[in-house]
């Protein structure tokens, strides 16, 4: 597993380093309904919502890196894989870095978009909204 995890992680490190507050392709895609949240004025909801946005654009990478690879995988097996290229990522610290910048620039409006984006590429458009 790890050879596989290395193209996805650059993926997900060079989308982190690109668009600050830094993871499903059009077949795989799952309703997301993402909490309300109208303004992250807490710490606490503001750390709340970057674990939520953490945890979705894992799963975007993830499933995107499989649907590249043309693997054939049960939704338990796409579970599995994802949690085991978490653990990986998350080894490497860029967990920590990921939420010192999404904590730091996270909006609404970003938050909002991102959690409804079902496409990486839709997802880095989010995280390029502007501040206001």
């Amino acid at each position: 597993m790890p050879s596989m995890v290395r193209p996805a992680f650059r993926g997900l490190a060079l989308f982190v380093t690109l668009a600050g507050c830094a993871p499903r392709p059009p077949g795989q895609a799952r309703p997301v309904e993402p909490p309300k949240v109208s303004a992250l004025a807490g710490d606490e909801q503001r750390m709340m919502a970057c674990l939520d946005l953490r945890d979705h654009i894992v799963a975007l990478y993830a499933d995107q890196y499989v649907e590249q690879q043309g693997s054939d995988m049960s939704d338990s097996e796409r579970a599995a894989f994802r949690s085991g290229w978490a653990e990986e990522i998350a080894k490497k610290g860029t967990f920590e870095d990921f939420q010192w910048a999404c904590f730091s620039t996270l909006t609404p409006r970003r938050y909002h978009c991102g959690m409804a984006s079902q496409s990486t590429d839709r997802l880095v458009a989010c995280m390029k909204l502007s501040s206001r």
